[in-house]
């Protein structure tokens, strides 16, 4: 059985024990006892490691005296969605590896809400545990199985009401690395726009603008008319600038993570835009603009979130609002999206394992951030931290001044380099 990263768990597509433990253990933490219609939606994508053990998965749930629904094919935000539509206690997306030898496992609470590491590290070790501990658990009732003959068209629906305007006359390109195109297209022809498959050259041709549907639906990559791709800070921009002209920007404030560029803060600063930094992903953001209040943000993997609407980042919304707000201003995205660029570097610098955390203790290395930090000022921007996927220290700086940033960058690598403990 594999580990949870980020609320996500991995396991083999082969392990059906595992996989009917996960239901049951899920159903049984989420669903209270007192509740009489207890229920948890269940969706896959259409790789065969995921459709492998969707059965088992909801044979576990079923088995905890809950219902599982089954929901078919679907996206991890399809799943948020319905699990919050249809009052359930949770949700379960299972997405397939690429090679279809192992299975994601994605789980939500009520509402449709990521849950934590620290959660996911509980329902693990339950997993794990032994079997009393999780009978001690199960409820009473009876549990079963349901299907939701329309769950992608409910979700579709949801997607297409969220915008007001049509998109007759428009041509888009989509591409949907991990499949899904069937959806793409559904949605973006059913409001009015023409629709091309993407070529993997990524060019547009005679398209207002292309998308990229990455991480399984939840953002997406936005190239403009002239082939130029988005990035993160200049999508933000959009959509902060807009919200605040037509007064839908609550307590004027845009939520990002602590990687958001120096290009999008300065931009932010000229439009008179509060913005709130949340911590490094998601969750953070999404627990930040539910806790005070905001409506749109962004998080360090370029999703681009709406809590009024969904807890999680979800690349259909997001598109279908960026052509709304194109439709309404009528002006084409190259130039909807311009915002001033700065120079901006990044480097990588491996560690071993032992290290990781270590060197936020290491004052030489420290106080060259801090040195470099100061010396900034208001005309750069430095971001160090530690890639949670791999030991490595990621360093990115941007700012107005080219030669600046990479003395930065660079001096600040070596000397972690120089720190590594020696035969390490």
């Amino acid at each position: 059985m594999g580990n949870f990263n980020g609320g996500y768990m991995k396991i083999d597509s082969s392990d059906h024990i595992s996989a009917e433990k996960i239901g049951r253990t899920v159903a049984c933490i989420f669903s209270p006892k007192n509740n009489k219609n207890p229920l948890v939606v269940v969706g896959h994508d259409g790789g065969a490691s995921a459709g492998s053990i969707y059965d088992s998965v909801c044979r576990g749930v079923s088995s905890a005296g809950v219902v599982a629904e089954k929901s078919g094919l679907l996206i991890p935000p399809a799943v948020s969605y319905l699990t919050a539509k249809h009052n359930a206690d949770s949700g379960i997306m299972l997405t397939s590896s690429a090679d279809g030898n192992f299975c994601e496992i994605r789980l939500y609470s009520g509402g449709g809400y990521k849950l934590s590491h620290e959660i996911c590290e509980e329902i693990k070790r339950i997993v794990s545990g032994s079997p009393e501990e999780l009978s001690k658990r199960i409820r009473t009732g009876k549990g079963g199985v349901i299907v939701c003959e329309n769950a992608i068209e409910e979700y579709i629906g949801f997607i297409k009401q969220s915008v007001r305007n049509s998109f007759d006359g428009m041509k888009i390109a989509v591409r949907c690395p991990d499949g899904n195109e069937d959806i793409a297209m559904k949605i973006f022809r059913e409001l009015g726009a023409e629709v091309n498959i993407m070529p993997e050259d990524n060019v547009c041709s005679g398209c207002q603008c292309g998308f990229i549907f990455g991480n399984h639906c939840e953002c997406c990559t936005v190239i403009d008319e002239n082939n130029i791709t988005l990035d993160n800070d200049r999508l933000s921009a959009v959509f902060a600038k807009f919200f605040k002209e037509n007064n839908l920007l609550k307590n004027n404030t845009f939520v990002v993570t602590y990687g958001a560029g120096y290009g999008f803060m300065k931009f932010a600063e000229e439009n008179n835009i509060s913005v709130v930094t949340a911590g490094f992903d998601e969750k953070s953001v999404i627990t930040k603009m539910l806790a005070d209040g905001f409506n749109v943000g962004t998080d360090n993997m370029g999703r681009i979130i709406f809590p009024d609407e969904i807890l999680t980042g979800d690349g259909f919304l997001t598109a279908v609002k960026l052509l709304s707000i194109m439709r309404s201003k009528n002006i084409r995205l190259g130039r909807l999206a311009d915002m001033k660029h700065y120079y901006q570097m990044s480097l990588d610098v491996d560690i071993p394992p032992e290290f990781r955390e270590i060197w936020k203790n290491d004052c030489v290395i420290t106080e060259r951030i801090a040195d470099y930090i100061h010396l900034f000022g208001n005309r750069a921007k430095l971001f160090v931290h530690e890639n949670p996927e791999k030991p490595s220290i990621s360093i990115t700086a941007e700012g107005m001044d080219y030669n600046d940033i990479n003395e930065a960058v660079n001096s600040i690598a070596g000397k972690i380099r120089e720190r590594i403990p020696k035969g390490a």
